[in-house]
């Protein structure tokens, strides 16, 4: 389906708004928005029921101009990777993980360089992982109305109160964008989040990474070795099925069954029946696929089954430096103005505690600003 050809008759600070749904439309956008220093982008896809992201819209904005770039009437946008990769223009986005993850899977490029306002603002004491509304209210003053956060996207065609709503989250992004780079070359921390922003860019943060994923079903951290390694053959076939599906990984069999699996290990059809979580329907369609997962994992040697993943327990010294760093990042943190959090993780002082050599692989702004005071206190102990 194609809309009529339509603005949407609101702008807000001079900025025309229209859809673009087809490739005529989107070349000469894209021919407008390359000769700009930068754009805002931002997108609006489902997942609920499928495997993979369906992409639905996506907003750009550059000074001038914002548009909403119907993706479900345009098949091809291999034209937006000229300008999401130019080297010259910067990408601007809030909480750009999921974002750039789903640009990666429909044009197999990731967006660069970009500037990600979430980061931004957490370098600047806003708060970690603030949302793009408090965001917008803290530096433009407006509230946005967030009523419309759970549109089915698919609908067409969009109703304009849709349209607009997915405009404000990049009409806004400008003004934010303008005002925290600012604030950032102020107070000497633009290379802060250039640090930051630069790990967005690491190609495997958004491949499927099928040999662990067996790592993120719940209760894992329980299992034992052997217990593991039948579980990473269990998880690597879900995900297999729920690609070829296009469903939910959940949707073709939830954690707890395949905990259960991993930990009863049944061998034949009369033994799948024991395992509780199992529906009648899900070991008529796939007993033989579980069986096979089975003797698969009965097949690895020992020495290729996976580690148990639980850390192991601090012992009371490490449990006493780590009270000591974690008192001192908490000082820095508030002589900074930013969240202890933001300056180092529990995950990353944990690390070091018990891998003082670990300290070196910080990035360098926070090597800069605790390496020495860090490195003094693992000494001491």
């Amino acid at each position: 389906m194609q809309y009529a050809k339509r603005r949407v008759a609101v702008t807000l600070s001079g900025m025309e708004l229209e859809i673009i749904d087809n490739l005529d439309q989107l070349e000469a956008f894209c021919a407008h928005a390359v000769g700009q220093d930068w754009v805002c982008a931002d997108t609006e896809f489902m997942r609920e029921d499928t495997y993979y992201p369906k992409l639905c819209l996506i907003q750009i904005a550059t000074q001038t101009r914002i548009v909403c770039i119907d993706t479900l009437i345009i098949n091809d946008l291999s034209v937006l990777n000229q300008l999401f990769t130019s080297k010259t223009i910067t990408k601007v986005f809030h909480a750009a993980r999921q974002d750039l993850e789903i640009l990666f899977m429909v044009n197999g490029e990731i967006p660069y360089p970009v500037f990600d306002t979430q980061i931004a603002a957490s370098a600047l004491g806003y708060g970690d992982q603030i949302s793009y509304a408090q965001l917008v209210d803290e530096l433009c003053g407006v509230q946005l109305d967030k009523s419309l956060s759970r549109t089915v996207w698919t609908t067409r065609p969009l109703p304009d109160k849709a349209i607009q709503y997915a405009a404000n989250d990049v009409r806004y992004l400008s003004q934010a964008y303008t005002l925290l780079k600012k604030e950032l070359d102020d107070k000497g921390r633009t290379h802060w989040v250039e640090s930051e922003c630069q790990n967005l860019n690491d190609m495997n943060k958004y491949k499927p990474d099928t040999h662990n994923l067996w790592k993120s079903v719940k209760g894992a951290r329980k299992l034992s070795s052997k217990q593991s390694n039948v579980l990473r053959w269990l998880a690597r076939w879900r995900d297999h099925e729920a690609m070829q599906q296009n469903r939910p990984r959940q949707w073709i069999m939830r954690d707890e069954t395949l905990h259960e699996l991993a930990v009863k290990q049944p061998t034949s059809t009369a033994s799948l029946a024991q395992v509780e979580l199992l529906t009648r329907k899900q070991r008529g369609r796939y007993a033989g696929k579980l069986l096979d997962c089975m003797d698969r994992a009965m097949q690895t040697r020992k020495e290729d089954w996976p580690e148990v993943i639980a850390k192991p327990a601090l012992s009371r010294q490490q449990r006493k430096l780590l009270k000591q760093v974690k008192a001192f990042v908490r000082e820095r943190a508030d002589q900074l103005g930013i969240t202890p959090n933001f300056l180092a993780t529990r995950s990353m002082l944990e690390t070091l505690v018990c891998e003082p050599e670990e300290l070196s692989n910080l990035t360098s702004w926070r090597l800069d600003l605790i390496g020495n005071d860090l490195k003094q206190l693992l000494q001491e102990e």
